[in-house]
C-alpha cells in the first residue's frame, strides 16, 4: 500500500494519478470534501474514460497534525509521499506554517518508523536550501546558512527536512526532491496557477531577480522514479531552467495571448511597500505580509544546480517551452 499526504494539492493528486494509472493500491490524505471533488473533476478531464482512476484510491480524511487519527492510515502502509505542505511568504501564517511543515512531517516519519514502512518520499523546496547569497550556482553540497535572513516558509521547510534526516538516522530509508517553482495546470488558485491567472487577469510588475523553474510532470515522474529505485538516504534539486522572473512572465504572457508585466519591483519599491506593510500593521488596519527574506529572495539573482538527478536516473527535464505551452492549452480550455 502506498500512503501519500496532500492527495488534494497540486503535486499530490498528479501523483495520486500517477499511482492510479500504474493501477499501484494507494490511500491518500485529504482534508475537505470540496477539496476532493475538486480532484475527482481533475481525473475525469485526466482520464475520461477512467472513472475507475479516482474510486480505487483510498481517501482517509485527516489532518497530518492530528496524530491519533493519522495512525489508522498508515496501517499495511509499505510507501510514503509527504506531499502535504502549507506554502505561504505571508507573515501572518507563520504559525501555521511552522506547525504543519514541522509537526507534521515529524509525525509522518515517527509513524514511518513505527509501522516499518520501506521508502519514504519527502517533497521539500528550494527555499529549504539557505545557502549563502554569494553562491552563484547551488546545488546538493551547499548547506543551511543560519546567519541570513530566511522567510518563515523557508525556516519551516528546513525545519521539516531535519526531522526526515533524523528518521533516515533511525533507520527510514529517505529521498528528499527541493523543486524550484512548479509550473503545472488546473490548480489555476493555488500554486503557481495563481501566477498564470494574474497574468491572464493582467499583471503589469514584475521581480528583478531569478526564478527556478520545473514542471509538474517532472516532479511527478521523477518521485515515481526514486520511489522504485535503490537510491535512498539522498536530496536532489529539481530545477529545469534558470530563469529571470521578467523572461518567465513574458513567456507565460506570451502562449496566453496576453500583454507582459512591464513595472519592475526593484528593492527600494518593495522595501517602500514594506514600510508602509509594517505601518498599517502596527497601526492594526492589516495583517503583516512582506519581510525582508520575501524581499531578498525576489530581487535574488541565485542559480540552481539541478543535474544532479539526471545524472543519477535515466530522465531528461521537459523543457520550460513545452511546459509553457500546455499549461496555455489547458487554461484555455478551463476558461
Amino acid at each position: 500500500m502506498i500512503l501519500v499526504s496532500g492527495g488534494t494539492g497540486m503535486v499530490g493528486a498528479h501523483l495520486l494519478f500517477a499511482c492510479a494509472q500504474k493501477k499501484l493500491p494507494i490511500r491518500a490524505l485529504f482534508r475537505r470534501k470540496e477539496s476532493l471533488q475538486k480532484i475527482e473533476t481533475l481525473f475525469k478531464i485526466l482520464a475520461p474514460d477512467h472513472p475507475e482512476y479516482f474510486s480505487k484510491i483510498e481517501w482517509v480524511q485527516n489532518e497530518i497534525n492530528d496524530l491519533l487519527g493519522l495512525e489508522a492510515a498508515f496501517v499495511g502502509v509499505k510507501q510514503v509521499y509527504h506531499c502535504a505542505a502549507k506554502i505561504s511568504f505571508a507573515q501572518f501564517h507563520q504559525n501555521k506554517l511552522l506547525k504543519t511543515n514541522i509537526d507534521g512531517t515529524a509525525n509522518m516519519v515517527n509513524l514511518s518508523l513505527k509501522y516499518k514502512v520501506e521508502k519514504f518520499a519527502y517533497v521539500s523546496s528550494i527555499a529549504a536550501l539557505g545557502a549563502e547569497q554569494t553562491i552563484p550556482l547551488v546545488n546538493e553540497n551547499d548547506f543551511w546558512n543560519s546567519d541570513l535572513n530566511h522567510t518563515t516558509y523557508a525556516y519551516s521547510k528546513y525545519g521539516a527536512e531535519l526531522e526526515v534526516w533524523r528518521a533516515s538516522q533511525e533507520g527510514l530509508p529517505v529521498v528528499i526532491i527541493n523543486p524550484g517553482i512548479i509550473l503545472g495546470s488546473h490548480f489555476w488558485e493555488r500554486s503557481s496557477g495563481t501566477l498564470i491567472s494574474k497574468i491572464a487577469q493582467g499583471l503589469r510588475f514584475y521581480p528583478t531577480g531569478n526564478a527556478a523553474v520545473v514542471a509538474l510532470e517532472d516532479v511527478v515522474n521523477i518521485l515515481v522514479l526514486l520511489m522504485e529505485s535503490d537510491h535512498q538516504n539522498e536530496r536532489y534539486i529539481l530545477v529545469s531552467e534558470n530563469i529571470s522572473y521578467k523572461d518567465l512572465l513574458s513567456k507565460i504572457a506570451t502562449v496566453l495571448g496576453k500583454k507582459a508585466p512591464s513595472i519592475p519591483l526593484s528593492k527600494f519599491l518593495l522595501y517602500s511597500l514594506y514600510i508602509m506593510d509594517k505601518t498599517l500593521y502596527a497601526l492594526g488596519l492589516k495583517k503583516s505580509f512582506l519581510s525582508q527574506a520575501l524581499i531578498g529572495s525576489l530581487c535574488s539573482e541565485q542559480k540552481y544546480d539541478g543535474s544532479k538527478i539526471e545524472k543519477t536516473l535515466p530522465y531528461t527535464y521537459q523543457k520550460t517551452d513545452v511546459t509553457l505551452k500546455q499549461i496555455s492549452k489547458d487554461y484555455k480550455l478551463y476558461y
